[in-house]
């Protein structure tokens, strides 16, 4: 593997296709105690369908082939997926199926059937695997929720923007689950900025399946996920995902329940943002003062450290966001 793949998958390409479709969402300053660090967030759960999910969604349905939207799209999802693929099949007329865990936030569920879509509940992970399987052997085009070139390509027009909008920014922090959002961000931040900035991943210590799996070389998949922020626990990292990370990421930082489920509640109550809790790891980053040592060296209120931070959704589970609001969460 050499970086000719961090030249191929283009994602200026996919911005052109999700221009109209798709918001430019803000990239807002937010105070953090650490007076070394100037620090934005990139407030994706403004996006449409309430997370960046949207733009990998209509990336994919965009280039889909006549006999595809015959046929129409199927995936397996817990949730952000499977609302932004039903959304932007419904908004280009195609057919939609999401294969969603029972256990899925139930307004995920209900949000993907008020768009249109049939949702099929499997009781484990192989039986949602299993049913989806199913319906790509009859036809349908399988969307992978962060494991395909096309749904990291239109991720990736979130790290275009924070380029486009704040060329000088040190470092860009984003979350990582499959790895779809961290690859996307991370192509094309070196498609724009070249290694001028750090690119940081999040990661859940209860699935850290990016951080193992570019410690050992390749896409592994956990034996034990321990975690209760849905939708950064998924069982394996992508390996097309671990591919780019491993040539474009610098590093890959852990974090307690605790210290994410912390973030959200400074987003929701200080910011006054409606952020899921796996929509704040990458702000637990900086608000848990972990950023990486060595970019801080020497900084200070006079020279601060320019980090953004991708929110990368918000659609919280309604009991949830409320005890959060209601400060007994």
């Amino acid at each position: 593997m050499t970086g000719d793949l961090l030249q191929r998958i283009v994602i200026v390409q996919a911005a052109e296709r999700l221009q109209g479709v798709v918001r430019r969402t803000p990239l807002a300053p937010f105070s953090c105690a650490d007076e070394r660090v100037e620090l934005r967030l990139k407030l994706e759960c403004q996006q449409e369908t309430g997370s960046f999910k949207a733009r990998g969604a209509w990336n994919q349905v965009a280039c889909l082939s006549a006999a595809e939207r015959a046929a129409g799209v199927v995936a397996v999802s817990s949730g952000n997926h499977g609302k932004a693929l039903a959304w932007a099949a419904q908004r280009a007329g195609v057919r939609a199926t999401i294969v969603m865990p029972a256990d899925a936030y139930p307004n995920k569920i209900a949000a993907c059937r008020e768009l249109g879509a049939e949702v099929l509940l499997g009781a484990t992970r192989a039986e949602a695997e299993r049913l989806c399987a199913e319906r790509v052997a009859a036809g349908a085009t399988l969307v992978h929720p962060y494991d395909a070139e096309r749904t990291l390509q239109g991720a990736g027009t979130v790290g275009l923007e924070i380029a486009q909008d704040w060329p000088e920014v040190e470092v860009v922090i984003v979350c990582c689950g499959g790895g779809g959002l961290l690859a996307g961000c991370a192509l094309a931040i070196r498609q724009t900025l070249g290694r001028r900035a750090l690119i940081v991943g999040a990661e859940p210590e209860g699935a850290p399946s990016m951080k193992l799996s570019l410690e050992q070389g390749r896409a592994v998949t956990l034996e034990r996920i321990t975690t209760e922020v849905q939708g950064l626990c998924p069982p394996y990292a992508g390996k097309l995902n671990t591919e780019i990370c491993g040539l474009a990421v610098d590093s890959v930082v852990t974090l307690s329940d605790e210290e994410i489920f912390a973030a959200q509640r400074e987003l929701v109550l200080r910011g006054g943002w409606t952020v899921e809790p796996a929509g704040a790891a990458a702000t637990a980053v900086v608000l848990a003062r972990k950023l990486p040592s060595l970019a801080l060296h020497g900084r200070s209120s006079s020279d601060r450290l320019r980090v953004a931070c991708v929110v990368s959704g918000g659609n919280p589970d309604p009991a949830q966001i409320a005890a959060v609001r209601e400060g007994t969460a």
